[in-house]
């Protein structure tokens, strides 16, 4: 038995990891890596008794976590009864199903999926939140496989979910929905989840993100752009050549609408002979070079962790504060 901060009682099979136990209970948490403890996203506090940490979780946790009874859920296998608790959102998270109402390819390998909820028919989150994607149990893998994808549509859109995928070499869930999933098919989706989200305020705001990054960016300024937020704001977008651009159209029409907004594509890598005029080389030197000082300042980042790292390096040599960088990091 599994008491879930005083709240509820989950049976738990003997042996078997707290990850699955909650997910058959309907208490989603989030695991990225499909609880091959990769991802480190799904701890949780161990209030009593005191268990032993296995290897997997020593590599993913901190000593500070350990001693704080930190475990991860998916290693967290079941011989005793365990009082747990868990983040309120996971309390709160629900599972969806939809329907895929759209398909549209946005950039070489970079798959935009709108999906229509249907049960329960909406769904209320915040911009910049996740929902983890299911991906079926196949024959040479029964187990269903859960992946974290961003919502690149603003929560005022609550009926559909517009996802962006980014195809991985032989990944089990891209390779899914790149070459399996058609319209008119059922998905899953559970969550939402996240405390990557935009902040009311009146600081002027740098956004910055990678590839499929720019999914909850883009949540974030449509909502603005729906809220009239006045905010000062420039969203940084690092691409290799100009063909990878992704919602260009869509970022061009926002500036158009948010008097304070602006859109620097930086390309990296340009192709030999494509027109360019604008930006280009790294992302970080971009930012060292454009910006003014960001000592008031927040900054919203999304995509692999060598840029956002080096980007946040970058701003922090402009001014920018510790405790005003929100980030979502992927790898």
């Amino acid at each position: 038995m599994i008491i879930n901060n005083g709240e509820r009682d989950l049976a738990a099979e003997e042996g078997r990891p707290l990850l699955f136990t909650a997910m058959q209970n309907r208490v989603f948490i989030p695991s990225a890596c499909g609880g091959r403890a990769s991802c480190g996203q799904c701890r949780v506090n161990v209030i009593s008794p005191a268990l032993e940490h296995v290897p997997e979780e020593r590599s993913v946790l901190s000593g500070e976590e350990m001693a704080r009874g930190v475990h991860l859920a998916c290693q967290l296998r079941m011989h005793q009864d365990v009082h747990v608790e868990l983040p309120r959102g996971y309390l709160d998270a629900r599972q969806y199903s939809g329907t895929v109402s759209r398909i549209r390819d946005l950039a070489r390998d970079m798959r935009e999926i709108e999906i229509d909820l249907v049960d329960p028919a909406s769904l209320t989150f915040l911009a910049g939140q996740y929902v983890q994607f299911v991906r079926p149990g196949t024959e040479n893998d029964p187990q269903p496989l859960y992946r974290a994808y961003s919502m690149a549509s603003p929560p005022s859109d609550s009926r559909r979910l517009t996802l962006l995928f980014a195809r991985v070499p032989d990944g089990a869930c891209t390779s899914y929905v790149f070459d399996t999933l058609g319209v008119g098919q059922a998905v899953t989706v559970n969550g939402p989840f996240g405390a990557f989200h935009l902040r009311e305020g009146h600081a002027p705001l740098i956004f910055v993100a990678g590839g499929s990054g720019i999914a909850p960016i883009r949540a974030m300024l449509l909502d603005m752009a729906e809220k009239h937020d006045p905010r000062n704001a420039t969203f940084f977008f690092s691409a290799h050549a100009a063909s990878d651009l992704l919602y260009v159209e869509d970022l061009r029409a926002l500036e158009r609408r948010l008097a304070a907004f602006r859109f620097v594509p930086v390309l990296s890598r340009p192709r030999p002979g494509e027109p360019w005029e604008g930006e280009r080389g790294s992302l970080p030197a971009a930012l060292t070079r454009l910006l003014p000082r960001l000592d008031d300042y927040e900054a919203f980042l999304c995509g692999g962790p060598g840029l956002i790292e080096a980007s946040i390096n970058a701003m922090r040599t402009k001014g920018l504060r510790p405790d005003r960088v929100f980030f979502d990091k992927f790898s």
